[in-house]
């Protein structure tokens, strides 16, 4: 009867320690914009929302993946996760205008 309490212990604390994991993960977030500025370290995009700016700086990473070439005004999506440090982008799309 010990050994069958004991097993029952381990198990719980096991689905306890997956379960703590699942939580901590966190999810990636999209914010679309303009780029406003960037550097090696941060990526600053703004976008209009009922008549104001509203502006995100994301983090930039030896991690974090750019498509295509950033620069002033371009529009990209930036996928990114939120931290205890702030947001950290993930991947950067820069949209280009393509004419048809």
């Amino acid at each position: 009867m010990t050994v069958g309490r004991i097993l029952s212990f381990l198990l719980l604390c096991a689905i306890s320690l997956t379960a703590q994991e699942s939580a901590s993960k966190k999810e990636d977030t999209f914010f679309a914009g303009t780029v406003s500025s960037w550097d090696a370290a941060k990526l600053v995009v703004s976008r209009p929302v009922a008549a104001k700016k509203e502006q995100r700086t994301f983090r930039m990473t030896p991690e974090t993946k750019v498509e295509g070439k950033l620069r002033a005004k371009a529009r990209v999506t930036v996928r990114y996760i939120s931290g205890e440090d702030g947001d950290v982008a993930t991947l950067v799309v820069v949209h280009t205008n393509k004419m048809k």
